[in-house]
């Protein structure tokens, strides 16, 4: 099973969510389990004071080490084991699929949600295995990124979604985007699917899906184009889909 911690001011952004969709039914079924942990809960003054102003002065407040340092403890111990500590921040390396995929793959996860200015340098120096971020933008915290993070590696555990193909059948699965996808109604008569959908032909059906998604990709992700290791047929695709769009 997936064992999930969340080290963050407020973790129950990311607990309401998680409790949602995939991610809570997959809970109920006992596929991963999750738990947070409030920094003010480690906090040791009155006040519950979990920053403190940046060193040489400037803006914002700073994550201090001390909940940082009780919060990993108390996750740690309730993992039972050693467990891999993700720092989600901007300047962290791009979450991509394959990432994902290595997450969901883990045992123990402990994701950790900076906010304010950000978390003080010697803490995470000391105790951080890997640093992600799940875009070019700055956010008021790390919990909804870390939400983001859970949702796709839980998603990737059997049983998670209805069908386990599902996961194999998307974007990024296979490098490249998804192909369109058309929902079979009887009141959209007025819009009709392609053809090739709709004639019953599996191998034509197959190859108007990949020539579709390699054509997505070739307009709005052309930079996955070089990665991927494309057959004879698939580049013949991508010489098509080139000269109809010059047409």
């Amino acid at each position: 099973m997936l064992s999930i911690s969340l080290i963050a001011a407020f973790p129950e952004l990311a607990d309401h969510a998680l409790d949602l969709g995939v991610t809570g039914r997959a809970l109920k079924l006992g596929l991963w389990r999750f738990q947070g942990f409030g920094l003010h809960d480690f906090a040791t003054d009155a006040r519950k004071s979990i920053d403190a102003r940046p060193a040489a002065g400037g803006p914002g407040m700073v994550l201090m080490p001390a909940p940082l340092d009780a919060a990993l403890a108390a996750a740690r111990k309730w993992h039972g084991e050693s467990t891999t500590v993700v720092l989600l921040s901007p300047d962290g390396a791009p979450l991509v699929q394959s990432q994902v995929q290595l997450f969901a793959a883990a045992k123990h996860l402990t994701f950790v949600a900076g906010r304010y200015e950000g978390i003080d340098q010697r803490w995470i120096d000391a105790n951080v295995d890997m640093i992600i971020s799940v875009g070019d933008y700055v956010l008021s915290g790390g919990e909804l990124p870390a939400a983001v993070l859970v949702d796709s590696c839980v998603r990737l555990l059997p049983g998670a979604l209805g069908d386990d193909a599902s996961a194999t059948f998307e974007s990024f699965a296979a490098g490249r985007l998804d192909w369109p996808q058309y929902a079979l109604t009887s009141n959209r008569s007025s819009d009709q699917i392609p053809a090739e959908l709709a004639g019953g032909d599996h191998a034509a059906i197959a190859r108007w899906r990949v020539k579709q998604a390699l054509a997505r990709t070739w307009m709005r992700r052309p930079d996955l184009l070089p990665r991927l290791k494309l057959s004879s047929e698939e580049l013949a695709m991508i010489d098509e889909i080139t000269v109809q769009s010059q047409a």
